[in-house]
């Protein structure tokens, strides 16, 4: 297991460096797998943000904002972890259908749930992932973010990975994660989009916050510090937590 903290970047130098992809596992060679390869070539928008489609051939390109070094995280993750995975955030399900392909590619039968608040993007997510074939052993649901957090919670459950991306404000962010102590298994992973990002420097944009929110909700006491990659921060449960 690798950890990177030499990656962590101060609140005022946020988005002045974008961090590369480094592995977080052992594994031989620069990718896990052909999936994991193809993310790391596949076009981009602008240079910056992966164009993915719903279909092989003839699809159309899946809304979203994954740099390349955050989809390979993701998939990383996903394809390792031991245990189901929680999304908080699909959009349209670009981030979903990486989750689910390394959560297919890797053999093991695990479960992903994800959520958003607005059913037009549950709807898409539904419609992206069955038009790729991989809805199988997925859930995908419309609800508050925190609501689900804190329904698991009480039902015990605890996931090896959770992917935070349902907000960029402070408030939801940080109401989230209050709750991860709850649901992230020992050992567990929690995957924060848009922490590496200018906007949360700003004080007079009140849209972005997720920096301050992780810095200030998530318990650094049950929580390690393992990464920066891209856009997106990792922290791990730690195992003793």
């Amino acid at each position: 297991m690798n950890v990177h903290p030499e990656t962590f970047i101060q609140l005022a130098d946020l988005g002045s460096k974008i961090p590369p992809y480094l592995p977080t596992y052992d594994f031989a060679g620069s990718f896990i797998d052909r999936s994991h390869s193809y993310i790391g070539c596949c076009r981009r928008k602008d240079d910056t943000l992966i164009q993915m489609k719903n279909r092989r051939w003839f699809g159309t390109i899946i809304p979203g904002w994954l740099r390349r070094e955050d989809a390979l995280k993701l998939y990383e993750l996903a394809y390792f972890t031991a245990t189901d995975i929680l999304e908080l955030g699909s959009f349209h399900g670009l981030s979903t259908s990486v989750l689910a392909r390394a959560n297919r590619n890797s053999g093991r039968s695990k479960h992903i749930f994800t959520f958003d608040l607005d059913p037009s993007c549950v709807k898409a997510t539904k419609h992206n992932l069955r038009c790729l074939g991989l809805d199988r052993n997925v859930t995908i649901l419309c609800d508050d973010a925190t609501v689900a957090a804190r329904r698991f919670a009480s039902q015990g459950k605890r996931f090896g990975f959770v992917f935070i991306d349902h907000s960029h404000e402070y408030g939801p962010v940080h109401e989230v994660c209050r709750e991860l102590t709850k649901i992230v298994a020992a050992g567990g992973f929690c995957l924060f989009h848009d922490f590496n990002d200018v906007r949360n420097r700003n004080p007079d944009d009140k849209d972005y916050g997720v920096y301050q929110a992780v810095m200030d909700g998530l318990d650094h006491d049950r929580f390690e510090f393992c990464g920066i990659y891209g856009c997106t921060g990792l922290y791990r449960a730690k195992a003793n937590g």
